[in-house]
């Protein structure tokens, strides 16, 4: 329980920061690629305002205000690299205007712009070169934009921020791996104190049951037996059953413990455990129907499982509703072997019934055992099967029945 509960502190707050890490460099690299397009699209409508050509800046103007007209600065004609093409309206390139740009040829203009007005976009990119086509009659203008410099940029500021994140997130592991055994220190602590208590408690009372249990029978010897000492076995018997099963529950819940797994016929094993409760069933009136796939293996502990099988239809014919009817299903589903109780109730909630496998739970507020048991056999039935890397759960579909599905 305690490394489960370690190892789901390390996914949760590595996945935790993993998520922070996520929306902030979304957040850093979209908006950086936004700027960038965006400073593109104004540059192309300044070209495209103005026939493939920047405005000419009065001479003698102030520098700040050449700044502010079509927020061009006066170096911006000289930095920008930019090509223009002409079309006609089949998408034949006319004409091309390449004097800004070293890097493109006319031919190779011509096929870019061919390229981009067949594609019916109104803009878009073609490698590093962001383009708008410009409809005139029967002509259209094609801009395109050399994005590179800046492309180049943001492509490196994306590789190296998700380098630096990575990083972080493995630094992030490695100090939660570490500390996280210091922070779950104390809580490990209790646990195998609470533990040691159940086991050593359950060792101690074993001695007075003893010798209560040999008072019980001189008293019997010497008077007869009588109501009062059939109730006094009765209780120690009940009290050394709960200490068997506590000491039961807290082995298995030892982090090195290990059930000893053979291969066996998982068919055979239900089918034999399963069939001395049909006439119990019978006996309380109610039904018991049994459905096992044959030929069904298994890896793993039979002594355990049969446990499981008994634990489930004791609890089903315990808390079946009177002449209540009971099944239980072995099929194999995938890889997995599928164990199925199911039993009717006089009325239940319908959905998940989980909160049934805690410890000494009971579904009435009272917690009174006049139906026997003590709380803790479904507790033991789900460590089984967990030991079995399987799951077992509790759902109702209806308000007249419930289900106890094991996959293993």
């Amino acid at each position: 329980m305690i490394k489960k509960l370690r190892t789901k502190m390390i996914i949760v707050s590595t996945l935790s920061v993993l998520a922070v890490l996520v929306v902030i460099l979304g957040v850093i690299n979209g908006v950086t690629f936004y700027n960038i397009n965006q400073r593109a699209d104004e540059l192309i409508h300044i070209l495209a305002e103005n026939e493939g050509r920047f405005p000419k800046l009065v001479e003698g103007e102030p520098i700040q205000q050449k700044k502010d007209r079509h927020n061009v600065s006066p170096e911006t004609p000289y930095e920008t690299r930019f090509f223009t093409v002409y079309v006609d309206r089949s998408g034949r390139a006319l004409a091309a205007d390449t004097g800004s740009i070293a890097a493109i040829n006319t031919a190779v203009a011509n096929e870019m712009a061919e390229k981009a007005y067949a594609s019916g976009r109104g803009d878009g990119f073609i490698q590093d070169y962001k383009y708008s086509v410009s409809k005139n009659g029967d002509k259209a203008m094609i801009v395109f934009l050399d994005c590179g410099r800046d492309l180049r940029t943001f492509r490196s500021f994306l590789v190296t921020s998700l380098m630096v994140a990575a990083a972080g997130l493995v630094g992030v592991f490695v100090l939660v791996y570490v500390l996280s055994k210091f922070a779950i220190k104390p809580l490990a602590e209790s646990y195998e104190k609470q533990k040691r208590f159940i086991t050593d408690a359950s060792h101690e009372i074993k001695t007075p049951l003893t010798i209560i249990g040999a008072n019980t029978e001189i008293i019997e010897m010497q008077s007869g037996e009588s109501e009062w000492t059939q109730s006094t076995r009765n209780q120690i018997r009940r009290l050394t059953e709960l200490t068997v099963q506590l000491v039961s529950l807290a082995r298995m819940d030892e982090e090195n413990a290990k059930l000893p797994m053979v291969d066996f016929s998982l068919s055979d094993a239900v089918q034999e455990e399963a069939e001395p409760f049909v006439p119990l069933a019978q006996t309380s009136g109610k039904t018991l129907m049994l459905e096992i796939e044959d030929g069904i293996s298994c890896f793993g502990d039979e002594a355990a499982l049969r446990k499981v099988v008994s634990i489930l239809l004791e609890n089903a014919i315990r808390y079946s509703d009177a002449e209540g009817k009971i099944s239980l299903k072995l099929s194999r589903q995938g890889k997995k072997n599928r164990l199925w109780v199911r039993n009717t109730v006089n009325g239940i909630e319908p959905g998940s019934h989980d909160i049934m496998f805690e410890r000494f739970y009971r579904a009435d507020s009272s917690r009174n055992s006049k139906a026997g048991g003590y709380g803790i056999g479904l507790s033991i039935a789900q460590s089984i099967i967990e030991q079995h890397k399987g799951k077992l759960t509790a759902h109702s579909k209806d308000t007249r029945s419930i289900e106890f599905t094991a996959l293993f």
